[in-house]
């Protein structure tokens, strides 16, 4: 059913590493999806991909001090999880980003790079308008689970590697069909809601960032988060003669909605495709 769609989205579906070394020289990595949205560079994700940005930031600011206060012979206990260093890999290369929009309420990140990187893109997602969905819609969300990308930092040109035979990185889609609508309060500046789409799959570690869309590759949402919910039943399992009973949940999906979407892009000049059904 997805099989149009499939080969539609992953033209536009790429894979964005997170890469940080700490204070202790520790090295940590992780994975995540972004969406090519035009030819002047512009991307899209989730904005918790990029939460350790401003950790980072903010960290560079703490370093500072501490490296004045051992100047000065002051006694300090460091941090040993200070991010010294600290790369966004898109597609596996470390880009520069010319321009970023993040909002962290909506989960929702816009970055432009250099669009000569992006030379060969060609398919780009059409963002369906929000007055056209309906729940019970069939949707697949597509990204990079079930991949551990294990970094390593070279200390002499202080540039992060991923380790031989990381990429390609497989695609990995999963379907369900779009439940409801969540509102989750209003924006901070009073002047949109935070409003999310939901769906019966959750999505999987490593898609966050990436696109759910329709059987025609319309883009729907951006996958953003899990929500696990209570079904108000207790199961029963025998373990080592012993009756256990569990509470059982149901795990849905939950995505930036497409009002939300072409909302921000609208604000920001940002050109889309969008479409309607």
């Amino acid at each position: 059913m997805f099989n149009k769609a499939y080969n539609i989205a992953n033209k536009y579906t790429h894979p964005l590493v997170v890469a940080m070394r700490f204070f202790d020289g520790a090295v940590e990595s992780g994975l995540g999806s972004y969406v090519v949205l035009n030819k002047e560079g512009w991307l899209m994700s989730a904005a918790h991909n990029l939460g350790a940005a401003f950790r980072f930031n903010q960290h560079k600011d703490e370093l500072k001090i501490y490296e004045q206060n051992k100047v000065q012979n002051l006694s300090v206990i460091p941090n040993n999880k200070w991010i010294t260093d600290f790369a966004i890999l898109l597609s596996g290369q470390k880009i520069n980003i010319l321009e970023s929009h993040i909002y962290q309420e909506h989960d929702l990140a816009f970055l432009r790079i250099d669009p000569s990187i992006l030379n060969g893109q060609t398919i780009f997602p059409k963002i369906i308008n929000s007055n056209s969905i309906s729940p019970g819609t069939s949707l697949c969300k597509l990204g990079f689970p079930f991949v551990e990308v294990r970094a390593t930092f070279d200390t002499n040109t202080k540039s992060f590697i991923l380790p031989p035979n990381t990429l390609p990185i497989p695609l990995f889609p999963i379907e369900g069909i779009y439940t409801r609508n969540m509102k989750m309060g209003k924006s901070q500046d009073g002047t949109m809601d935070i409003l999310f789409l939901e769906t019966s799959s959750p999505g999987l570690k490593g898609q966050s960032g990436g696109p759910i869309f329709d059987t025609e590759g319309t883009l729907y949402a951006i996958q953003s988060q899990n929500l696990t919910i209570p079904l108000g039943f207790k199961g029963s399992i025998e373990v080592n003669g012993q009756m256990i009973e569990e509470n059982q949940f149901f795990n849905v999906g939950i995505g930036v909605h497409p009002f939300t979407i072409e909302t921000l892009l609208k604000r920001h000049g940002i050109g889309y495709e969008s479409m309607s059904v």
